[in-house]
């Protein structure tokens, strides 16, 4: 199954920083492959969401690791 847009979006926002941690690779997967991440540009709404949750729930972290 390929990862979608609500599929990222669900792990980015999860509290479990295990699951964060392994996420990581497959999200810079689905970011840089331009056919499994076209949905970015049609849905605008879903990528702000997107970088909120990377900025609040990851940048903010206080586990460096997430960070």
């Amino acid at each position: 199954m390929e990862p979608s847009m609500e599929y990222c979006l669900a792990q980015v926002l999860q509290k479990d920083v295990g699951k964060r941690l392994q996420v990581g690779q497959e999200l810079i997967d689905y970011f840089s492959d331009k056919q499994k991440s076209a949905d970015l540009e049609h849905d605008q709404t879903m990528l702000d969401k997107m970088v909120d949750g990377l900025a609040t729930s990851w940048v903010n972290s206080s586990n460096y690791k997430v960070r």
